[in-house]
């Protein structure tokens, strides 16, 4: 159900990422398409995993995920804007960032809650 989730986020951040620096005519090295996928992939997975334990352990589980899930996304968020990687890489970085993880804390709770 990871695999899933971060298929359809790694999809989801590439293009909006690709809108954001369509408009504002932006270039990254540090961001890019396999970059991107695989953060978008991987955050997924171990998300399931966290996932998994949390629904083991509590009946909230959900509202858990959603909270760690959004905490991690702000945590990356300031991290990219006080050490950022390249000039204005935040003004792409950080919309994904908010992007897997919303993409993160309703796919995943939804797939696995579904089998």
């Amino acid at each position: 159900m990871g695999s899933a989730a971060g298929v359809i986020s790694a999809i989801a951040a590439n293009l909006l990422a690709w809108v954001i620096m369509s408009i504002n005519d932006y270039e990254f090295v540090m961001l890019n398409g396999f970059s991107i996928t695989l953060s978008a992939f991987f955050a997924n997975l171990i998300g399931a995993v966290i996932f998994r334990f949390l629904r083991k352990r509590s009946s909230r589980a959900v509202i858990y995920y959603a909270i760690l899930s959004l905490l991690m996304a702000v945590l990356m968020s300031l991290n990219t804007s006080a050490n950022p990687m390249e000039p204005n890489i935040e003004t792409v970085a950080n919309p994904l960032h908010y992007a897997v993880a919303i993409l993160s804390l309703v796919l995943i709770p939804f797939l696995m809650n579904r089998k």
